[in-house]
């Protein structure tokens, strides 16, 4: 199986787990803090990009799905934002602060290990 259909194949298995309205939330996150800490890492880094698609003006939403893209500019945006104060600290101008603050995309502050 390709990863391309792996991925797939997860999303559409996450998709049927939330559809269940008797679908026990604790024990998934209890069973994925569980994981080995760099799959953790892995995993969040993939959660990571997954909110920054949903942020993009690309995404394609509607009246069902449009609080989950004002969530995740939200989350885009903060994330951002303190990052520009982190880089502020450091000594950068403002426009040197966004700039840097800007360049990357939000998994990219995660490092692989």
């Amino acid at each position: 199986m390709s990863e391309k259909s792996k991925g797939a194949q997860l999303a559409e298995d996450l998709g049927d787990y939330v559809n269940n309205y008797g679908r026990d939330e604790k024990d998934f996150i209890e069973g994925f803090m569980r994981q080995h800490r760099t799959l953790q890492q892995s995993s969040f880094r993939v959660i990571m990009k997954l909110v920054e698609a949903i942020a993009s003006e690309d995404y394609q939403f509607d009246g069902r799905n449009e609080a989950t893209h004002e969530l995740a500019k939200k989350l885009k945006k903060g994330f951002l934002h303190q990052n520009f104060l982190e880089e502020k600290a450091k000594g950068y101008d403002d426009e040197q602060a966004k700039k840097y603050g800007e360049m990357f995309s939000l998994d990219a502050f995660l490092p692989n290990v």
